[in-house]
């Protein structure tokens, strides 16, 4: 076990409430039992989350089984769902993987977010390893791709709702695996469709790797060496291209000048960026299009419903919808609930989509709070000091002119500005909530609370709220 546990990473993990994939499979199967197996030692809390695909009959049905007794012999709790993958990806014209993949992830999702409202703080976790991440960068070097795909999968990532998901099996092989799993001899399942050669990734597994691992016994070794000194490349462009785009910054967009004076490398990685804000999809093709227009070889690109074009030098882009939310008031008592109805519209004014953001109230003495800040904590939207709060406080979203002044030293910063460093899409700006008095912005959504308003040693009593009605917060 010496060598599983050795590149094991668990500095994610310690302290969280792990929810971890498990379809039966050697990787997942080592990976539950490692983390019963450390579950002291990291002070985690556990479950697990198994999906029956059913694509392969009385196989697949074969793996759910092997897996409810697994966790029943662990003592791991096991969330357990079936889906007609099949019949879901025809509905919605995906591939059964894609289809596969999004259910798994509304399934993850679901565990977290019952998790918070207990208090939790949820990770989800799975096991791909390091012949996983071999496989999917050799996959992107025959597809093309750039220093971004060589890097193979990243550690971490965010899912949906701001969950993160870390695989701490990267460094890990599947041979290495495969010898934990005969020392503890923990049982595990295999899919049929691996060793089907219809698949890309199979043929790779099966027909390509083992003439590569001919040529060098050590490739997954050597990978990994090559991947931790591209990622370092990486991080260091990433950080360069930041520093690029706040020069480039305006209040209108960005300065084409900056950016045509940038290194190629940089200015591709900044444009890539400048997609991402603006909501559209990042490709190679789209990148090369938007450096077109910046370099004055085009008048202008739209994609989707946003168009980029130059206007007095700056890089704009302009999209046909808006966003607009109606401003509620506070609960006159300081206790209650209330919900921010946010509207997107086309550039006709016809609405697109139309969704509620729930908040709950609860006014509490400052001693209270300092009790049960700890349980509070995972729940809150926000928690200020009440008595510095004007009656016309409300909730709402950005307008021009609001401004936030930071705890320490950050002093007074327009939100448009801490906004933009916060490296948020459009929709992500234009939405988020805020609580504000005049122009004044007392807490921001993400950010968190202005250094007037935040509680004290002269709080007597504090506001808290949360998007969530746990049982135990409106007692």
């Amino acid at each position: 076990m010496g060598k599983f546990a050795e590149k094991f990473d668990v500095s994610r993990l310690k302290g969280r409430h792990l929810i971890a994939g498990l379809s039966g499979g050697a990787d997942s199967m080592s990976l539950v039992h490692f983390l019963v197996s450390h579950q002291a030692q990291g002070g985690w809390t556990m479950e697990a989350v198994h999906l029956n695909h059913c694509l392969r009959g009385e196989e697949s049905d074969r793996d759910e089984a092997a897996v409810r007794r697994f966790c029943e012999g662990l003592g791991v709790p096991l969330r357990a769902k079936r889906a007609d993958i099949a019949r879901l990806a025809k509905e919605t014209g995906q591939s059964e993987e894609a289809c596969g993949r999004e259910v798994r992830y509304r399934l993850f999702a679901k565990a977290a977010g019952e998790a918070r409202q207990l208090g939790k703080d949820p990770v989800v976790v799975t096991a791909h390893t390091l012949s996983d991440d071999l496989e999917t960068v050799l996959l992107h070097l025959v597809r093309g791709c750039a220093l971004d795909g060589l890097c193979g999968i990243p550690q971490e990532r965010m899912l949906e709702g701001d969950i993160p998901l870390v695989r701490p099996m990267l460094a890990i092989s599947r041979e290495e695996v495969e010898v934990y799993c005969a020392e503890n001899a923990l049982p595990f399942v295999t899919d049929s469709t691996n060793l089907s050669e219809a698949y890309a990734r199979n043929r790779l597994r099966l027909q390509v790797l083992p003439n590569m691992k001919a040529l060098n016994p050590s490739l997954e070794e050597t990978y990994l060496r090559m991947r931790e000194s591209l990622s370092a490349d990486r991080d260091y462009l990433a950080q360069q291209t930041g520093a690029l785009l706040k020069v480039a910054e305006t209040a209108d967009g960005w300065c084409a000048e900056v950016l045509m004076s940038a290194h190629e490398a940089l200015r591709s990685r900044a444009e890539g960026e400048i997609l991402r804000q603006s909501d559209v999809p990042v490709s190679t093709l789209h990148i090369r299009q938007l450096d077109e227009v910046i370099m004055g070889k085009a008048k202008a690109l739209t994609l989707g419903s946003v168009r980029f074009q130059l206007r007095g030098g700056i890089l704009m882009a302009e999209r046909d919808s808006t966003f607009e939310a109606v401003a509620v008031s506070l609960p006159v008592s300081g206790a209650g609930k209330t919900a921010v109805t946010v509207t997107e519209r086309d550039k006709a004014g016809e609405i697109i989509s139309q969704w509620q953001r729930p908040l709950v109230f609860q006014t509490i003495s400052a001693e209270e709070y300092a009790l049960k800040r700890k349980v509070y904590k995972k729940l809150l939207y926000f928690a200020v000091d009440y008595d510095t709060i004007m009656v016309d406080a409300v909730i709402r979203t950005r307008a021009p002119g609001d401004f936030i002044r930071l705890p320490g030293d950050g002093g007074r910063k327009t939100l448009k500005k801490q906004l933009q460093e916060m490296h948020l899409s459009r929709k992500e700006r234009e939405t988020r909530l805020l609580l504000a008095q005049g122009s004044e912005v007392i807490w921001l959504e993400g950010l968190g609370v202005g250094k007037a308003f935040l509680p004290g040693s002269g709080t007597r009593r504090v506001l808290i709220a949360a998007k969530e009605d746990p049982k135990h917060f409106l007692q």
